[in-house]
């Protein structure tokens, strides 16, 4: 079953002059957690604000649990759970207090369950919000939008503010939410973060979604960067081998993009003189530009 589908939908602002999305199509399998992934400005949050209902389309359609998002709005909302990319709390109420008001628009609150989410993110609800650091009007954001158990999950970059070990209980909890039968469609400019979480993720830049891909082709692809710190000049070679998809010289070195396992360049590198490698993640921006070229 489709819990998220999304035909050519697009979005321009300012009577035409700013392109927020173009002819996005997709759709989002019942239990699956989605990713959404691009840098900042791609388009993540208008397609999220278009399938809340909260900003008009310019053409296209997008349906949830099988109804219409204009039409079936009401309805569609007492099934979600929604976290924003900017939070947006009263002051004056305490975490209890955004809990008890916002609680009350939704439906079959599992006092259990909220205890739960409570305790694992040791935050303290009798705290006024404008005492809260950012990490924990985040975590009361979350919060706010598991506790009823929604049948879908929306989440806007969902753990900006929360520190490492936070992300790792929020990730576990994403991850539980499955067993009572809900979806999560998130947006991440985090590739860790969604290597960690997801079944599928969509990739989009400059408004235009670019790739579709089961999390584990993704993890297959193992897209890296190396830095090699060396006075030497290294032979052409060594460096273009099989995987490597990018050569560049730098003022310390040279800088590799690289597809797949390293080992083998690794090791060619090892009878040289060089005084560092670092192997890291490389930006979104290196990815869309290196390996899904159009």
């Amino acid at each position: 079953m489709k819990i998220v589908e999304i035909n050519k939908l697009t979005k321009y602002y300012n009577h035409g002059k700013i392109l927020g999305v173009k002819n996005l199509t997709l759709d989002v399998d019942a239990g699956e957690i989605f990713g959404f992934i691009g840098p900042n400005g791609a388009g993540k949050s208008t397609t999220i604000r278009l399938l809340l209902d909260l900003i008009m389309p310019t053409s296209g359609s997008a349906s949830i649990f099988g109804l219409n998002i204009h039409t079936d709005t009401i309805q569609i909302k007492k099934n979600i759970g929604y976290l924003p990319g900017e939070i947006f709390l009263p002051d004056v109420l305490t975490g209890d207090s955004c809990i008890k008001y916002y609680g009350g628009f939704k439906q079959d609150i599992d006092k259990k369950y909220l205890a739960d989410l409570i305790q694992r993110f040791d935050l303290d609800t009798k705290r006024k919000v404008k005492d809260y650091s950012k990490g924990n009007k985040q975590k009361i954001a979350v919060v706010l939008a598991l506790m009823h158990k929604p049948k879908l999950l929306i989440l806007d970059e969902p753990t900006s503010g929360l520190d490492p070990l936070n992300q790792a209980e929020f990730y576990k909890i994403i991850r539980e939410t499955k067993k009572f039968g809900a979806t999560t469609f998130f947006s991440t400019h985090i590739l860790e973060e969604a290597e960690k979480l997801c079944d599928r993720v969509g990739i989009i830049k400059e408004g235009e979604l670019l790739k579709i891909e089961n999390i584990d082709e993704f993890r297959e692809k193992n897209i890296r960067e190396i830095h090699i710190d060396t006075s030497s000049v290294l032979p052409l070679s060594t460096l273009k081998q099989e995987g490597v998809t990018k050569i560049e010289r730098t003022t310390t070195g040279y800088h590799l993009i690289t597809t797949g396992k390293n080992g083998k360049i690794l090791q060619s590198l090892a009878k040289f003189d060089i005084e560092d490698i670092k192997v890291s993640e490389p930006s979104l921006e290196e990815i869309f530009m290196h390996y899904y070229k159009k």
